[in-house]
């Protein structure tokens, strides 16, 4: 609930701090005294912009106490409780900047409107309150619905179902792009595969290709290199031989050594004389062989234009390629299954969407009894106000039907939605019954209600105080009336006061007592003191 409320440099209050009981709180005071800018200044301590066109500075600091749920919440945005259950909103404001403070931390100001969307709600006329709000009708029903098994499947399916339903759509799927993908890679990877590439087999190719070109200048100088190793009559192979004899003849002198340097000599050119050999050999080959090689390498040279660089890059594409393409397919199977899994729960929450229908339907018809005893206490006989139930297309996180708050105010009139009540007093008088109805089912824990009496004489004026005084005892209430029956049945009574200048216009607001408070509504009646006290 709202402990205090204080601000300074707020419009025409300089400065205030009020402190509210957990009951009925009532503001009086006259007419442009200030109080829809008191009002104001609520708005904004919960997260709604103030209206501000100044260049002065100000701030409005609100207390609230609040329960365990909330205060997990503040915890995991790292913000520290330090005073029980408390929480401190501070605004500071200038013409051009507002900066929220949540217990001494900055936050954002949306931030402050999701936390307290749950907990205060305003009541002023055609304004932007929980119960004028048509997507969240149907949780005013569901209160009462706690521990309900079809909503409870409801909310487990709906939860599934839109996980599925992002999953889909995080795959960013259009099948004929996938088909034409998978085609194209199914090409490449045969492509590749049919060509029977082996590693390094490009460099040996072309090593061939560059043998075979030159072979005729090969053979050619092979032959004469063979020629004067030993196939000539003036070889290398002819004149060691001659060495070797003239060594053989002086061996027996103690040169026997040189003779195995000559042999070794031997060795190693009949050893390269073999080897040119052999290349030579190698070099014969006929036009067809050569024209396959030459054919080969342009194939590789193809691939590697596509694919990379080498072969070993070529054969890495292709596993990429087959690995990509095990994903598509993969891909499409998980769609398939999603889909699947979607028209599933799609059928599970058209069905416990029916029975859910059925439970919301019961639970309204007996709401819509009860608010009907309460409009008629409020003198409003004719008008009602029901719950409706209108099909979805698709199923929603609420349901497969919109619940709407549909209102008559008078017999004959069509149901309108209860936002489109044009007049003041029968739209504040209508959420005055339906909070009567469900004060034991609300999760709010402090209703403002801003003009509530707005077109209320005298005698409807204490009915109206009755119906308050009922809300009162299950939430905190903070009622702006012009009426004493109200007034004079809250716990605390608050009045808002304007002084007036040829230069400066100051309101003020001070909690009445005794005296005060006894001046203030036999004023507000009308009435002399003791006719006022006769009545009440």
């Amino acid at each position: 609930m709202l402990l205090s409320l204080a601000g300074r440099n707020f419009f025409t209050f300089r400065e205030f701090y009020v402190e509210f009981s957990s009951g009925m709180n009532a503001i009086t005071g006259e007419s442009g005294a200030g109080k829809t800018i008191f009002l104001k200044a609520l708005w904004t301590a919960v997260g709604f912009p103030p209206p501000w066109a100044g260049e002065e500075s100000g701030n409005i600091e609100a207390n609230f106490s609040v329960e365990d749920s909330i205060l997990k919440r503040i915890g995991e945005l790292a913000i520290e409780i330090e005073d029980g259950n408390q929480l401190l909103v501070s605004v500071n404001f200038t013409g051009q900047r507002t900066i929220y403070r949540l217990n001494g931390r900055m936050v954002p100001r949306q931030m402050i409107q999701i936390l307290f969307k749950d907990l205060i709600e305003i009541h002023s006329q055609h304004s932007s309150v929980a119960l004028l709000d048509s997507n969240r009708h149907y949780q005013i029903l569901d209160h009462a619905l706690q521990g309900e098994k079809s909503l409870e499947e409801y909310r487990e399916f709906y939860d599934r179902y839109s996980s599925i339903k992002r999953e889909l759509d995080s795959l960013v799927m259009d099948p004929s792009q996938i088909e034409r993908e998978k085609d194209f890679l199914v090409f490449e990877i045969n492509e590749i595969e049919q060509a029977e590439l082996k590693p390094d087999e490009d460099g040996l190719l072309e090593t061939r290709y560059r043998k075979y070109k030159n072979g005729k200048f090969l053979v050619q100088t092979f032959r004469e290199l063979m020629d004067r190793l030993k196939d000539g009559d003036e070889s290398v192979y002819n004149s060691l031989n001659d060495i070797l004899s003239l060594v053989t003849k002086v061996e027996s002198f103690g040169y026997s050594r040189w003779l195995s340097h000559v042999q070794l000599a031997l060795e190693e050119l009949e050893g390269l004389y073999n080897l040119v050999g052999e290349e030579s050999d190698g070099l014969e080959m006929d036009e067809e062989e050569f024209r396959a090689i030459e054919a080969r390498i342009s194939l590789i040279q193809g691939l590697k234009r596509k694919y990379g660089r080498t072969v070993s890059d070529i054969l890495q594409s292709c596993e990429e390629f087959k690995s990509k393409l095990k994903s598509l397919q993969e891909l499409q199977k998980l769609e398939e299954k999603l889909r699947k899994e979607e028209s599933i729960y799609l059928q599970k929450l058209r069905e416990v969407g029916r029975v859910l229908d059925g439970v919301r339907e019961k639970r309204a018809i007996e709401m819509a009894r009860d608010i009907r005893v309460h409009l008629e206490d409020l003198k409003m006989k004719g008008a009602e106000l029901e719950f409706r139930l209108f099909q979805e297309e698709e199923p929603k996180y609420y349901g497969t039907s919109r619940v709407s708050i549909m209102v008559k105010t008078n017999p004959g009139m069509e149901f309108m939605e209860i936002g489109r009540v044009a007049s003041g007093g029968e739209l504040s008088r209508c959420l005055l019954a339906l909070e009567s109805t469900l004060k034991d089912q609300l999760d709010i824990r402090t209703i403002v209600f801003d003009e509530v009496d707005s077109g209320v004489g005298q005698r409807l004026g204490q009915v109206v105080a009755e119906k308050l005084l009922e809300i009162s005892s299950k939430v905190q209430s903070i009622v702006i009336t012009h009426l004493p029956q109200i007034a004079s049945r809250a716990e605390r009574h608050f009045a808002v006061r304007k002084e007036q200048s040829e230069l400066d216009t100051i309101s003020t607001i001070e909690e009445l007592s005794g005296e005060k408070r006894e001046r203030e509504l036999v004023e507000m009646s009308g009435l002399r003191g003791e006719e006022w006290k006769g009545r009440n």
